[in-house]
Parts: C-alpha cells; structure tokens; sequence
C-alpha cells in the first residue's frame, strides 16, 4: 500500500486516537521526565533548613561552652560538687554537639571557619578543666588568672566565629534559594510553551483530520442525494475508512436499485398489459356474456307465456328457478366488473358526510322490505376527505349485509358510528345479527368465500372483497370482530395510519 494512503485506511476511530495522542503523549512524556527529574534530584545542600540546623547547633554548643565555664568558675571559688557535676554534663554533651554541626556545615568555604571553631572549643576545654580542678598533665601548666583571661578570650572568639558562620550560611541559602527560582520559572516557561506547541499541533491536527472527514461525509450526503433522485453517484475522496464502506455500500445500492427499476419497468409493462387482457375480458363479460343471459331470461318469460297452461307445478318451479339463476348472473357479473374496476378508478378526494350517505342507504333499504323494523342509530357529524362514489359503495355493502344478517333478528338493530384509536379515524357498522366464528374472519374478504349458506342468507360473496379494496385504494384497512348469534362489526378507516395498528 502507498504510504499516502496508510493514514485513509486507518479507521475513523484509530485516526481519533491519534489525533488525541499527538499532544498528550508529548504532554505525558514532558511531565514523566519532570517528575522523574524532581524525584532523583538530590535535595539542596544549602536549603533554609539546613541554615536553621547550623544555627541551632551553634547556639547548643555555646551555651554548652558557657554552662561548662560558669560551672567551672562556680567550682574553682566554692570547691562544689553540684558545679563540678554541672561542669561534667555541660563537657559530655559537646561532642555530640559539635559532631552535629560538623555535619550541617558542608559548604567548603566555610568548613575552614568550622575548624578553627574547633581549635578554640579544644583549647577552651582545656582551660575549663584547669579551672574546674581537673589535672591535665599533658598540657603547659597555667594559673588560675591566665585560665580565666583566656577562657574569657575563648568564649568571644567562638562567639564572633559562630556569628561569621551563621552569616556565611545565611547567604549562600539565600543564593541558592534564588537559583532555585530562576530554575523554576525556567522549567514553568519551558512547560508552557512545550504545553501550547503540543496543543496547537494536536488542534491543527485535529481541524485537518475534521476537513478530511467532513469533505468526505459532504460527498457521501450529496451521493445519498443523487441516488434519491435517480443519479449516478460521484466519486468519494480517496480512504479505506468507515466512510468507504459506507459509500462502497452505496454504490452497490445503486446498482441494485438500478437492476430492480429495470425489473420494475418490465413488470410494470407486464403488469399493463395484464390489465389491457383484463380491460378486453371485462368488455366480454359485459357484453357477450350479458346477451345469452338476457336470452335465457327472455325464453323462459315466453315458454310462460306460450306454454304456461301446459306445465305443471314442476314445470313452473323449473322455469322460477331458470329466471333466478340468470338473474343471479347478472348480479354476480355487475359485481365482477365493478371488483375489476376498482383498480383502475383514480381516487378523488372530497369531502364526504358519512352520516348522510349512511341514512340515504338505509332509507333505499326500508322501502325495498317495508315488512321489516330494524332499529338504525347513525352518529352525527360523521365525515371524512375520501372518494364520494367508492364509500357510497362501500357503505351500500356493509349496510346491506348488516340489514340481511339481522334478518332473523328479533329486535334488529344496527349502529354507524366511530371509534377514536389515536391513529387514524376509525368508523364501523355494528349490528346484532348472525355473526360468525371469528376462526373463519380471514376468508371474509375474499371474493366468493362466503361462511354462511344461501339457503340461510342470500349473496355472491363478492361485497365484502369491494370493500376491502376501495378500503385499501384510500390508504386504510378494515377488519372485523364477531361472535356467533352475537352480530358482527366491521372496522374501516380510509387514510393511512399515523402509527402501528390498535
């Protein structure tokens, strides 16, 4: 692979990563080695709290020295044992004193100080013991005077030593307090500007990859684009990442939506010429089928007519019967062709009062059987933006099962209203008639499939398959719920749903 291409084929997240990683890591490297310097590094030799060691190991071994010569004086005018006592503590302690302040003190140029402090401690020792009684055969043999003259002489030597070593302390501290800042500010300069360069990179970085990735995101939506409207798609910058797939999945997209929009236009050229077949039998059935069935009818009103007092009951029970068929024909062929119909009408959307289409059919269904009382409830202001013609014959089917299966009905009664379901606007037909085994409900629609007799109720089968599809051509669905000798209702909306079925 070219190594211009090794960034694009990184995925989207890896790139992200990296992007990240370019100032952080810098940034985690720097502070690694700062912490790593702070932590070896040895501790200050001259810090503040060394110069308060040395000034208080000073301070311990003079006033040793002064407790040792006022004791030791005590002793020399009393000749007392408690001063001599004193006198010993006051020397036992100074070794570890001075073994103390020989370890603060490390700076060169003041260990010369320390050891002519030293010297004097030595000989001042010397000359508290010869005042405290205490034989020295190995030194020069002095009086008591001389001993108290030079132990005095001493004691402002080690006093004016001390203060130079204090003030030699003092001063190399603050130097190197002062070096220690400068240090600091340049290591805090150092940290910021290594901090901003880090972070500038990283946000450069970032902008570049984000115009990468944007560019590529814009032409894969424009592709998107040009593939809703049927254009090829335009070629993608170059990369291997998410976006790639993406854009190589749309493109097979394309190609497929290309093959099926070749399958769909040879269908739909098929499916025309279908419906042209459909167009020439409906043609046919309407008129060739229609003269032999007007034919039918018309002997067998003149066999009557010209043979009627020489047939017996048989006879004019066989004719009857003849007269019935036909006619039943002509009823099953009218339905047919307006089933066929159906799907060629364009729906034209009006507004429709169902309330008022509802009690004209109901009213036309009283007059044709004056003998029946059936108890109708419409519920006003029923309405709906839907084809005038095809729901006045879907009504006209569902009102006219609902008055024939409540034929047998004591107290017929049948109710048009709606029902709310959130969705869409739901209307029914309920009734109290027959009814049916809800087992049976998905062979309600279907043309000829018929669940109860003719010797119980007369029909094609073909008027709830009408209005299943004048239902389905608005963009709606019906269905059903029933019980045996507990009537039926049927459901129907006419506009697509706004959401999942009830």
């Amino acid at each position: 692979m070219p190594r211009f291409l090794r960034w694009s084929g990184l995925r989207l997240r890896t790139k992200g990563l990296i992007v990240v990683g370019l100032p952080v890591l810098p940034l985690a490297v720097f502070w690694f080695v700062i912490l790593l310097a702070v932590f070896r590094q040895s501790p200050p030799t001259n810090s503040p709290g060394r110069t308060l060691i040395v000034q208080a190991g000073l301070a311990r071994v003079f006033s040793d020295l002064l407790d040792g010569d006022a004791a030791s004086r005590h002793n020399l005018f009393t000749d007392s044992q408690a001063a001599f006592r004193r006198y010993q503590a006051a020397v036992e302690r100074l070794p570890a004193d001075m073994a103390v302040l020989d370890n603060a003190v490390i700076d060169p140029s003041l260990r010369e100080s320390l050891r002519d402090l030293k010297t004097t401690v030595d000989d001042e020792l010397a000359m508290l013991a010869r005042l405290a009684g205490v034989p020295r055969p190995d030194g020069p043999k002095i009086t008591e005077v001389a001993a108290l003259a030079r132990s005095s002489a001493n004691l402002e030597r080690i006093r004016q030593v001390s203060t130079s070593i204090e003030k030699g302390q003092a001063t190399l501290t603050s130097a190197r307090t002062e070096q220690m800042r400068k240090a600091q500010r340049a290591w805090f300069y150092g940290l910021l500007l290594a901090s901003i360069v880090c972070g500038a990179g990283g946000v450069v970085a970032a902008l570049v990859l984000a115009n990468g990735v944007s560019r590529r995101a814009a032409a894969l939506s424009r592709n998107a684009d040009r593939l809703a409207h049927g254009l090829p798609p335009e070629p993608l910058p170059v990369g291997e990442d998410e976006i790639s797939v993406v854009d190589a999945r749309l493109r097979e997209a394309a190609r497929l939506l290309h093959v099926r929009e070749n399958e769909l236009q040879h269908r739909t050229k098929q499916l025309e010429e279908a419906n042209k077949e459909l167009e020439a039998f409906s043609y046919s059935v309407s008129h060739d089928l229609r003269a032999p069935l007007r034919a039918i009818d018309g002997f067998s009103e003149a066999i009557l007519q010209d043979c009627g007092d020489r047939l017996d009951e048989g006879g004019k029970d066989s004719r009857r019967r003849v007269r019935a068929a036909a006619t039943r024909m002509g009823v099953l062929i009218d339905e047919l062709l307006i089933l066929s119909r159906l799907n060629r009408i364009e729906v034209q959307r009006e507004h429709v009062d169902i309330a008022s289409s509802a009690s004209a059919i109901v009213a036309d269904l009283a007059r044709r059987t004056p003998a029946r009382s059936v108890d109708v409830t419409i519920e006003p202001g029923l309405n709906v933006d839907a084809d005038p013609e095809l729901v006045q014959i879907a009504l006209h089917n569902l009102l006219d099962n609902a008055w024939k299966y409540t034929g047998k009905t004591a107290g017929a009664r049948i109710e048009i209203g709606s029902t709310p379901n959130g969705v869409a606007k739901v209307f029914h037909v309920r009734d109290n008639g027959a009814g049916f085994e809800m087992a049976y409900a998905n062979r309600l629609f279907g043309a000829f499939q018929r669940l109860h007799g003719d010797r119980d109720f007369e029909g094609t089968g073909i008027g709830l398959a009408i209005v299943q599809r004048i239902v389905h051509r608005h963009g709606g669905r019906i269905w059903a719920e029933s019980a045996v000798n507990a009537g039926a209702t049927f459901y129907f909306t006419l506009e697509p749903e706004r959401a999942g079925p009830p």
